[in-house]
């Protein structure tokens, strides 16, 4: 089976990500936030491993606003979610980092940078500087 990972305009400039498999059934498990509390750019999505860029599937939250994101399970399902901070330095990023999707939990060990990760809930992000 393949993913799909489709954006969907929302109110308020907010974005809303939804996953979609093309085929067999999908599950949406929950619906979080990322919320960009930090004076910079961000982007983040799903991947299908840790080491995979973000490319085409990229989506950028600026700083103030809100984004919703779905959590979907199933075999083909992304099972990580990539964060990186757009602003670069010596044409680098400042932060680039891929977590582990358990249901609507995303897994790590310790502090995670610049990232705050399922807070207030299980699967939400804040963007920190």
């Amino acid at each position: 089976m393949k993913f799909m990972i489709r954006t969907v305009p929302a109110l308020s400039g907010t974005a809303f990500l939804a996953l979609s498999l093309l085929s067999g059934a999908a599950f949406a498990d929950c619906t979080r936030h990322i919320y960009n509390k930090s004076a910079n750019v961000w982007s983040y999505g799903f991947t299908a491993s840790k080491d995979e860029e973000l490319g085409d599937k990229a989506l950028v939250i600026v700083n103030g606003e809100t984004a919703k994101i779905e959590y979907v399970t199933g075999d083909s399902a992304p099972k990580w979610l990539r964060l990186e901070k757009v602003t670069y330095t010596d044409g680098k990023p400042h932060y680039k980092e891929s977590f582990a999707v358990n249901g609507c939990y995303l897994v790590h060990d310790g502090v995670t940078g610049r990232a705050v990760l399922n807070d207030p809930a299980d699967g939400d992000v804040i963007f920190i500087d």
